[in-house]
């Protein structure tokens, strides 16, 4: 039993963890007897640490000490715009570390205590693991955690980190959208080729994705997401209009009041959940407004939509960059699977089924539990336990946008092109420059474009320490890995001389809103005759650059500077204009060439230069 391997769903709202076992998959109750665990943290003034249902209970008396919504604060910086509007409504406090990151701050003990997102995760994984462990009677240390398909690398080692110091060994991060669509290929045997989009909106994430399976091999074609978009953006819809009637009409703001805040949050919650299934509720405020006991507000259905029109229009967005990314047509989709709690709201199903021309949408029973069944299944897949043994599916996920380094011209060399299968490692072998280059630096960049500066700087690979020679003669191979939980690893070895970098790329898909990533690939097609003369610029402005090196090292290397000093300097002074040189310059580049040319090749031939470039 000790080489179980189990599957959690780490949610924003809730966690689930489920467990395939002798043929079946099995979702784990928690101690109070529930299938899902409220992602809830209470710490009482004493020191002691609950969570799940009994913590919300516990919040209710003190809401300063319940802590929630973690998710959204795992890899944010604590200026984050969309972050300091979760805040605003959060009954705790949260402040900044000298590093700009978010902690949590509370009272225990009579000290302030400070919890960092990792902290807190750990807490709830080693409180989930406790739970696992006392159900199946067994120590389990083997795990697959879900997150959304758009984490970034920060968000995903806190995630592993957190993990890890809960006692778990984490075979996998699981996309959530490829979990569900696991789920939903487990349940449904599908043999011939077959498109399905998986539409995955919890309560503080949502993810879109587009796959493939044909026989036993489940391909993840596309993804596209925002991790700051869920139901608790709906909620806070409801909470600002409710906001705006207290503050018009009764001169009171509950944002003031930690108490105030978490009752008005909860029951805007509740609202919103009641618009699901009835046309009309109204929300009950006791004792909260000054100079009204007990106050009514009456939300229908219709202004709920109209409030959250702009998110709800949103995921579609998504939805439609995420089949546009595919190239899959949306006549082809044959299943659209649904999963996180949100997807209950009708407005989004009439709007999906509407966006598919009335296509009939795949409903999980429990939409909440359908990405912790994927997890369990990708386990069981992993796990060495027989009582585990099943049928395997290969699962393969994407890259959502191009990444690769910027080349001398700072033309962007693509390693890894968008919608990839992952894993993924490419290289490239550089060459140096100049004559005994000591170095150089790798700017590594996501995006489309030909000049990698309009694409997203990711971070620099710099390579130091190189073996002198002349130039050209050393080479380094550069080397993108993104790996199977989405971490992208950047290396450069020296072919020859084993000097060796490596760096961890912070890799941030996830801080980039579907527009934005929509404007990527529109800025990309828009751009391609640019693109192109970029290209051809960026060939002659290397070669330029190469001619002229070259031209320096031979008079160096025979002994001629002070024979042809002019010609010397003149390489010389050409290589410094060139850092000034841009695209529209396109004819002084090639004035500059034909310049260059017409004073050099004479010298060239007459003293038979070495490693001269030619112009393809």
């Amino acid at each position: 039993m000790h080489d179980l391997v189990i599957g959690i769903d780490l949610g924003t709202t809730n966690s689930c963890v489920s467990l395939y076992l002798n043929g079946r998959v099995k979702v784990i109750e928690n101690d109070a007897e529930g299938r899902i665990t409220p992602s809830f943290i209470y710490f009482s003034a004493d020191g002691g640490i609950t969570i799940g249902e009994h913590a919300k209970k516990m919040a209710v008396l003190k809401p300063e000490h319940g802590i929630y919504e973690i998710k959204r604060l795992v890899g944010r910086k604590y200026d984050d715009s969309k972050l300091q509007k979760s805040i605003e409504w959060f009954s705790f406090q949260v402040t900044s570390d000298e590093a700009n990151l978010p902690v949590v701050c509370v009272e225990q003990d009579g000290e302030i205590s400070r919890k960092t997102p990792q902290e807190l995760y750990t807490i709830l994984l080693r409180e989930l693991k406790r739970d696992v462990e006392e159900k199946l009677e067994t120590t389990i240390n083997k795990v697959v955690i879900t997150v959304p398909a758009y984490f970034n690398v920060k968000q995903r080692e806190v995630t592993l980190e957190a993990a890890e110091n809960a006692g778990f060994t984490v075979l996998k991060l699981l996309n959530e959208p490829t979990a569900a669509a696991l789920a939903y290929y487990f349940d449904n045997k599908i043999h011939e080729t077959h498109f399905s989009l998986v539409f995955d909106l919890g309560g503080g994430t949502f993810d879109a994705a587009v796959l493939q399976q044909r026989l036993d091999n489940i391909e993840v074609l596309s993804v596209a997401g925002d991790t700051q978009l869920g139901g608790h953006d709906f909620d806070s819809c409801i909470l600002e209009h409710v906001c705006q009637i207290l503050q018009d009409e009764h001169n009171y703001d509950p944002k003031n009041d930690a108490d105030d805040k978490r009752r008005l949050k909860k029951k805007c919650e509740e609202a919103k959940k009641e618009l699901s299934s009835t046309d009309e509720t109204t929300i009950v405020l006791n004792g909260m407004v000054p100079d009204c006991p007990k106050l009514r507000i009456t939300i229908t259905r219709k202004q709920f939509e109209s409030m959250a029109e702009q998110l709800f229009q949103k995921t579609i967005d998504i939805l439609h960059l995420c089949l546009q990314n595919s190239k899959v047509p949306k006549s082809e989709i044959q299943a659209v699977i649904l999963c996180g709690g949100s997807t209950r709201i009708p407005k989004i199903q009439e709007m999906i089924t509407e966006y598919f021309d009335g296509i009939k949408l795949n409903k999980f029973v429990n939409p909440n539990e359908c990405v912790a069944e994927g997890a369990a299944l990708q386990a069981a897949m992993l796990s060495k336990s027989s009582k585990q043994k099943i049928e395997m599916l290969k699962m393969v996920d994407v890259v959502p946008i191009s990444l690769g380094f910027n080349d001398l011209g700072n033309e962007m060399v693509f390693l890894i092109n968008r919608n990839t299968k992952i894993p993924m490692s490419a290289s490239i072998n550089y060459t140096t420059t100049y004559n005994n280059q000591s170095g150089f630096d790798l700017g590594i960049y996501e995006g489309e474009r030909s000049d990698a500066r309009k694409n997203r700087y990711l971070g620099n690979l710099s390579m130091d320490g190189l073996t002198p020679a002349p130039p050209g003669q050393v080479e380094v191979i550069a080397t993108l890995t993104l790996d199977h939980n989405g971490i992208l690893t950047a290396k450069a070895e020296e072919k020859c001389g084993g000097n060796f970098k490596e760096l961890q790329v912070k890799y941030t898909p996830g801080d980039r809103s579907e527009s934005e990533i929509h404007n990527t690939l529109l800025d990309a097609e828009n751009n391609k005759e640019n693109d192109e003369k970029f290209r051809e610029f960026c060939k002659l402005k290397i070669y330029l650059i190469n001619y002229c090196t070259s031209i320096t090292y031979n008079l160096e290397n025979m002994g001629l500077v002070d024979d042809y000093e002019e010609i010397y300097d003149f390489c010389n002074e050409t290589e410094d204009v060139l850092d000034q040189v841009e695209m529209d310059k396109m004819t002084q580049l090639k004035t500059l060439i034909d310049k260059c040319r017409v004073r050099c090749h004479p010298l060239v031939q007459r003293h038979n230069f070495e490693s001269m470039p030619e112009l393809s």
